[in-house]
């Protein structure tokens, strides 16, 4: 593992001590119960499963004691393909504006492929104040959705599914979070977090987890619950 990668894993685990530490001595986020939520995924280093950003949203349940589970779903973008006939294999994957269609409309193609990011973590907040933080450990599922002409094209579903990912269509990698949440106590907040995204891979002499990718996370929150 690099020492990059090494350092920035440390602050995580850092900051997840320290919050469990201090909860002790500090009160748990105020608001209980459900929350709902709206977010925006910034990459640090887009790629072809996230691309440079996602949308989507959070579902999670917080407890009177801070502890939170938390899943959410983000669009991830689609991309497009086509029989590339001077080069007599499929193109890499482009927008649309790139697709060589025709008179055929984007609704009509059928070479394409959609990016989806399934999540799921546990976690725990305290608030100081009106300013809440909070840290989780959870996963992250990269999932390819292959159009249903992959079943009859199988050279566009091998170059469909050739990705970042090797040759599959579902990546899971864990995830560290740290994050706010303003104003802590208001049915509405707004919310950020950066996620550090790791994957197990083969590294020389030996197998261990490397860093893969950073998000940034920009939210708003719904929190219908009652004040501890």
């Amino acid at each position: 593992m690099s020492v990059d990668t090494a350092r920035k894993g440390a602050v995580v685990l850092s900051a997840c001590i320290l919050l469990y530490a201090t909860a002790g001595v500090a009160t748990a986020q105020t608001k209980t119960g459900p929350f709902l939520g709206a977010s925006v995924a910034i990459a640090s280093n887009p790629d072809d499963l996230m691309g440079s950003a996602a949308i989507g949203g959070q579902l999670g349940f917080r407890s009177p004691l801070g502890i939170f589970l938390l899943g959410e779903y983000l669009f991830a973008g689609t991309d497009f393909y086509y029989f590339d006939s001077g080069r007599g294999e499929w193109s890499k994957p482009v927008s649309w504006s790139e697709v060589p269609a025709g008179d055929a409309s984007r609704s009509d193609w059928q070479f394409y492929r959609r990016r989806h990011v399934l999540g799921g973590s546990v976690g725990l907040g305290y608030h100081v104040q009106d300013l809440g933080f909070y840290s989780a450990i959870g996963l992250l599922f990269n999932i390819i959705d292959l159009s249903s002409a992959a079943e009859s094209y199988p050279a566009f579903e091998a170059a469909a599914t050739e990705s970042s990912i090797d040759s599959g269509t579902v990546e899971a990698s864990t995830v560290f979070r740290i994050g706010l949440v303003y104003p802590a106590r208001s049915f509405i907040a707004g919310s950020i977090s950066y996620l550090l995204v790791f994957q197990r891979g083969d590294l020389p002499g030996e197998e261990g987890y490397v860093q893969r990718n950073g998000l940034i996370m920009l939210g708003v929150v719904l929190q219908p619950g009652g004040l501890r």
